[in-house]
Parts: C-alpha cells; structure tokens; sequence
C-alpha cells in the first residue's frame, strides 16, 4: 500500500516536471532550432497557445515547419521585427512577421540568441 502511493506520488512528480521543462535544442552555428512559437494575438481574443516549433535560418529569413496537424497557422516564413522589452525571467522573446505575425521565445542563454540579435539588427 505504502509503495503503491510513492509510486503514484512520483510518477506524478515526474509528469509535473516534463510538463515544467522548456524544450529547446540549438545547433552549434545557431541557425537550427527547436524553440515555442505562438501566433501573435488579436484585440479581444485569448491568447493561442505556444506551440513547439522547428526552426530553420535561411539567409534572413526564419522559416518555421511544425509537427503533423499541430499549430499550422505558424508555419511559413518570417523576419524578425522586433523584440520584447520585458520579456519573462531566463527568456527572450522575438516577434516575427511573415504572412502572419508569430512570436518566438527561446532561453537567454541559448546559441539562438547571436543569431536572432544579427537578423533582426540586418531588418532594422
């Protein structure tokens, strides 16, 4: 019975944490990517979930390709435009513009980082 409820208490303490951790990769040259993107929102409408993205630079142009049916509205290619002043703690996030409006949010200590800084400083 005791074994049973730390079981259970651990598998849920384990299903918590995945569900806390940002997934994130970067190549090594900074140009490739596994990073959250969300679709910029409109006046009065909730905000649309962050959707796990793949990422591609090409040149100056982001391109963003996402998994199966998830989140297809994201995907396309875009400039990097801008970037958030208050962004949220360990985190940057850059907006993006395309077809659509899209932001991105990856880690400040993330390869990506160098690369989204000389693309959006290129488009300004």
């Amino acid at each position: 019975m005791f074994l049973g409820v730390i079981i259970v208490f651990g598998g849920g303490l384990v299903a918590w944490a995945a569900f806390r951790i940002e997934p994130h990769w970067c190549s090594k040259d900074g140009r490739r990517m596994i990073a959250r993107a969300q679709q910029l929102s409109q006046p009065h409408q909730a905000a649309p979930k962050w959707s796990e993205v793949r990422v591609f630079v090409d040149e100056d142009t982001v391109v963003l390709r996402t998994r199966a049916m998830r989140a297809t509205g994201l995907r396309g290619d875009y400039r990097i435009v801008g970037k958030s002043p208050m962004p949220p703690k360990k985190q940057e996030i850059y907006v993006l513009r395309g077809e659509n409006e899209a932001l991105i949010r990856v880690p400040r200590n993330s390869r990506a980082i160098k690369t989204f800084e000389e693309l959006l400083n290129r488009n300004l």
